[in-house]
């Protein structure tokens, strides 16, 4: 049909064919063009939804990092020590008298009297000694002085009907004098056979028995016979750290119980104090008399003692503000919403607060448990205030 239409209107035929291949080129062309189109537009809008979904992801990114970058504590303000504040102190409690008995004599042991815990008073024989060397000295020593005593006595009848010379009586009465001197020391000697107690009291310790060789005195290879204790009155020392040494006075009140039962509680008076700071501990010694007929604690018991101490002038923080680090203890303190990390002298340690002597004010406002990467200049937002420290020392 095309050929035909091509023959009767005079045209060639390639000519004809060729028309027809560049109309449809051109649809093709035009139908590639709308696709690409289609396409481009398809990728350009995928593309701008990821950028924005970037952009979108990278500010909040950005104010989550700036959220965290604030550091959202609480702060606690200094407080003074005030006339509530107390330190305890551990002690041992001592009978007022303590002794640790020694033989007077070197001997063997025949018999004991009194075992540990016996109640005992001054002069009692707690132990007899058999010390056989003394013995024989004393033995020899009587014999010598009857000898001189006779011999004295015979001399002094010579003298009265003056057969002898004064001269020579002196003599035989000076021997008589020096044997009958060291007769008694002798026998004093031997009267070191029995152990006496010093004083009334009670017996802590017995360390011989029967049989047992001891050796005379304190020292060299000596050994304790028995340890007595006054019980019915007490003292304990204490030993105060020596910045705390001038709050501590005569008569001030003391309140001590012993660890294993904190609630008996009994208030005493400081009795006496050392007076001058050991050189070895930097303490201040404080003795403390109890009366112990109404209590009957037991000599050597452990106990700790609360002294109520006046010290207003100082300053106390929660232990659970502290950052320890190479430099020392500092603190991070809140200055113009950004933490300033300050160094700190402390004092004595309180258990849940310590005091601090130097390195802040009572208005610094001190983080409490800052975290140890918290940094310099770091912005924080406080969200609450705690009460001062020293109103958590009195809970």
């Amino acid at each position: 049909m095309t050929h035909e239409r091509h023959t009767q209107q005079g045209l060639p035929e390639m000519k004809l064919h060729d028309d027809q291949q560049h109309l449809h080129r051109e649809r093709v062309v035009k139908h590639t063009r709308r696709i690409a189109f289609v396409i481009a537009a398809l990728l350009l809008g995928g593309l701008a939804r990821t950028l924005y979904a970037r952009w979108d992801e990278s500010k909040q990114l950005e104010a989550r990092v700036h959220e965290n970058a604030v550091l959202h504590v609480r702060t606690v303000h200094p407080g003074h020590a005030g006339d509530d504040g107390k330190v305890s102190l551990p002690g041992t409690l001592q009978g007022q008298i303590e002794a640790q008995i020694y033989a007077r004599a070197a001997g063997y042991v025949s018999h004991w009297y009194k075992n540990i815990g016996a109640q005992v008073k001054r002069g009692e024989v707690l132990a007899t000694l058999d010390i056989p060397e003394v013995q024989r000295q004393v033995d020899e020593a009587a014999a010598n002085y009857e000898l001189a005593k006779t011999a004295f006595e015979r001399w002094k009848r010579l003298r009265a009907d003056d057969a002898v010379s004064q001269q020579e009586l002196d003599e035989k009465q000076g021997a008589y004098k020096q044997a009958e001197a060291v007769l008694r020391r002798l026998r004093e000697q031997l009267s070191y056979g029995q152990v006496l107690a010093p004083f009334d009291g009670i017996v802590t310790k017995r360390n011989v028995d029967v049989g047992d060789l001891v050796n005379a005195g304190n020292g060299g290879a000596a050994q304790v016979l028995f340890s007595m204790a006054q019980s019915d009155k007490l003292h304990v020392y204490f030993y105060v750290p020596q910045d705390l040494a001038p709050l501590v006075h005569v008569g001030d009140s003391v309140d001590i119980a012993p660890t294993d039962h904190p609630d008996q509680v009994v208030q005493a008076r400081v009795s006496r104090t050392a007076g001058a700071i050991d050189m070895a501990t930097r303490t201040l010694q404080v003795d403390v008399d109890l009366d112990n007929k109404s209590t009957h604690w037991l000599p050597g018991s452990y106990v700790e003692a609360a002294f109520k101490l006046n010290n207003s002038q100082g300053l106390a923080l929660p232990t659970n503000t502290l950052l320890f680090n190479a430099k020392g203890v500092e603190v991070a303190a809140v200055v113009d919403g950004k933490v300033k990390r300050q160094l700190v002298v402390l004092g004595t340690d309180h258990g849940r607060t310590v005091d601090v002597r130097s390195g802040l004010t009572a208005a610094t406002e001190v983080i409490m448990n800052p975290p140890d990467s918290i940094a310099e200049g770091q912005s924080v937002s406080v969200e609450k205030p705690e009460a001062a420290a020293s109103s958590v020392r009195g809970e």
